[in-house]
């Protein structure tokens, strides 16, 4: 996840302030199915963004994250924030 960071943040450095922002609105997301998921939901798609380098196409599908997908993140977070302040 370090090496994914660093790759992003390197091809944004060297550019001019207005290239550095570019805002893309979806027009489909996935819908969650309870309240309590939503920022499972926010950290799957942070990881996917930054992982597979998304700049101008996103996700058409409004079915719901699976629930293994959403208990591999929660692990994953729970894994990185246990080894980085442990």
């Amino acid at each position: 996840m370090k090496n994914d960071l660093r790759t992003m943040l390197q091809g944004v450095i060297g550019k001019s302030r207005g290239q550095l922002v570019q805002i893309l609105y979806p027009k489909v997301c996935n819908q969650q199915l309870d309240s309590w998921e939503c920022g499972f939901y926010v950290m799957c798609w942070i990881k996917t963004i930054i992982r597979a380098v998304i700049t101008d196409d996103w996700n058409e599908s409004t079915s719901p994250i699976p629930e293994d997908t959403i208990k591999q993140i929660r692990q994953e977070w729970t894994a990185y924030l246990l080894q980085r302040w442990s």
